[in-house]
């Protein structure tokens, strides 16, 4: 595999620490009750655990009797299958522990289901969690601190920024388990057909855009919708700029002038020419518009090459970085789910003993997760290393060696963030807004939103 022939792995694997601009390897803030106030109503506070007086070292609670642990995530299909199996293998080694598993669907689980849950104090042991919704059950008491169960050689096997990134307080509150990044997936019969070669630029961009779109065929399919994703899939294309929506550092919001402006009319120009506002799955990170032919082009993550493979092995989907404005730097986002725990869990202890076991432990599970289940780079060396041969493989070669070094670590901002640069954006795209203007309004939203805020980001 060329780079990894003339990259050591340890090179490799630490081009995430060096890419991160953002203040997500920063985070020490103090908590903050922004978001949280439903949370905080969950049965206890952090320091009325008592997990341990109730769970045995066997297993077992204080009456001898099984524990039984509530595992909650939003995966379907194979996702689903593996995160399922996770309780199964983990009861072989620890017969009395039982793992309840339960997939909700994505926009429930996000929206509703969990906050719901833990306001009523019946929220799952172990859950999944975004970036874009980290800080809110990090500052609420909800997740437990996972600290102690880190020995050093596990600390030093993770890559620093993915520890950094779940860390409030200098307490580590989740275990990551995967690194996600964008890319420009295109239909390499369309392009032929077009006489067109895949857009390296905006320009570029914007024309294969146009010329790719028909009656039945859209030439490019982006996220429309307002929220976490939709951010997260623009982001690249205001950091390409030399932009950021604030200095984390100072917490001063920056998100006005040129770049800024210039990635928001990219997106309306996009639209203009082609990419449709409006889609039939409820996201965008679903590869199959691509695949059915009914699009040219898609932004998508690391993670639908495993449907590719599976479900359009003969489509023809070729793959390149996302195009780069002229005198910009290439640029995509490293996103990732963590795992966390729930500390009002009866069972905390044992819950916690799970997770490590699960994504901190053996390298076996989590390769078995980038690699197979899906694709995704382990925030873990030994597992990038365990699986070197298969990182260059098929369109995996094309993000291990075109775009991994470019990648920036998914900010995540407070709700209140989020939001306002999904209005300028919403507004610029779909709504006629002046780019200038918006980003304006936007930057005073988080302006008077940082003069409250007293945590990290």
């Amino acid at each position: 595999m060329k780079v990894l022939k003339q990259k050591s792995i340890k090179n490799m694997v630490l081009a995430l620490v060096l890419a991160a601009v953002f203040s997500v390897s920063a985070c020490s803030g103090a908590k903050t009750s922004q978001g949280t106030d439903s949370l905080t109503k969950s049965k206890t506070s952090m320091e009325q655990n008592t997990d341990s007086k109730q769970t045995g070292s066997s297993g077992t609670d204080k009456n001898g009797e099984k524990v039984t642990l509530h595992f909650w995530t939003f995966h379907t299909n194979a996702e689903r299958e593996f995160m399922e199996s996770l309780g199964k293998r983990y009861a072989e080694v620890n017969p009395n522990i039982e793992i309840v598993y339960e997939s909700i669907p994505e926009s429930d689980y996000m929206s509703t289901k969990l906050t719901t849950a833990f306001a009523a104090g019946e929220g799952p042991d172990v859950f999944v969690m975004s970036p874009g919704d980290f800080l809110k059950y990090a500052n609420s008491g909800v997740a437990k601190d996972l600290t102690p169960y880190f020995t050093k050689e596990m600390l030093d096997d993770f890559l620093p920024s993915s520890i950094d990134a779940v860390k409030v307080d200098n307490k580590i509150l989740a275990v990551p388990f995967e690194v996600e990044l964008l890319g420009l997936y295109y239909r390499k019969d369309m392009f032929e057909s077009a006489g067109l070669t895949p857009p390296k630029t905006w320009e570029e961009f914007k024309k294969c855009t146009k010329e790719l779109t028909t009656d039945e065929v859209s030439g490019l399919t982006i996220e429309p919708s307002k929220g976490y994703y939709q951010n997260f899939a623009w982001y690249p294309f205001l950091w390409q700029t030399g932009a950021n929506v604030l200095n984390a550092e100072t917490k001063t919001a920056t998100f006005k002038g040129d770049g800024v402006e210039k990635a928001l009319q990219l997106w309306h120009d996009l639209v203009e020419a082609g990419a449709p506002t409006k889609l039939s799955i409820p996201l965008s990170t679903d590869i199959t518009p691509l695949g059915n032919g009914e699009t040219a082009m898609q932004e998508c993550g690391t993670w639908a090459i495993a449907a590719i493979e599976s479900q359009y092995p003969d489509s023809q989907i070729g793959l390149v970085p996302l195009p780069v404005p002229e005198g910009g730097k290439a640029a995509t986002c490293a996103g990732g789910w963590k795992m966390m725990v729930n500390n009002n869990s009866k069972y905390a202890e044992e819950a916690a003993k799970f997770v490590m076991w699960a994504f901190a432990e053996n390298t076996d599970i989590p390769l078995e997760w980038c690699t197979k289940v899906k694709f995704a780079y382990s925030p873990r060396k030994s597992v990038v290393e365990a699986g070197k041969d298969i990182y260059g493989k098929g369109l995996r070669k094309i993000f291990t060696e075109e775009i991994y070094d470019s990648a920036i670590g998914e900010p995540r901002y407070p709700a209140e963030i989020v939001n306002a640069v999904g209005d300028a954006l919403q507004n610029v795209m779909l709504a006629g807004g002046n780019p200038k203007e918006e980003a304006e309004k936007a930057n005073r939203k988080i302006e008077e939103f940082l003069k409250k805020f007293n945590g990290g980001m």
